[in-house]
């Protein structure tokens, strides 16, 4: 079986719509998270409206944004794509948070995902209902602009 074929052409396009968002979600480096949002924002949609899709297709197109540049492959840049692949169809919120740390603990555990229509969609497979939950520190909307005609 050829690999073109093992995937459908939706799945193909939502990739090629995340990957197109991928170099702008590596901004963060450089970049305060909510100037990065904006530009995500203003991006538009990638015409993907299934949350699961557009987990799979960010997952994809990080993954390998990563491996072919070497850029970030983290929770934050792939709830950036997520998220503004599914903000013309849907409201989007992009939350990051943290864990509440022990006295004298020295590491941080942060965390990054996406609340559409009101429901959590994990891109790491985490579950934030029997897990200690992160506590939000950040919520930004990524609800992308709407388009002239």
């Amino acid at each position: 079986m050829s690999t073109a074929s093992k995937y459908s052409w939706r799945e193909i396009s939502g990739f090629l719509a995340a990957l197109r968002l991928t170099p702008k979600a590596q901004k963060v480096r450089s970049l305060p998270l909510p100037r990065v949002t904006d530009m995500m924002r203003s991006s538009g949609s990638g015409g993907v409206s299934d949350p699961g899709a557009a987990v799979r297709a960010a997952q994809r197109a990080c993954g390998r944004w990563a491996r072919w540049f070497g850029g970030l492959d983290t929770c934050l840049t792939r709830s950036l794509v997520a998220g503004a692949l599914l903000a013309g169809d849907h409201e989007v919120v992009l939350h990051v948070g943290f864990r509440p740390t022990e006295q004298g603990a020295a590491a941080v555990d942060g965390h990054a995902w996406v609340v559409v229509d009101g429901e959590v969609v994990e891109l790491t497979g985490l579950d934030h209902e029997h897990e200690a939950p992160y506590e939000t520190t950040l919520a930004l909307p990524m609800k992308a602009g709407r388009r002239k005609l």
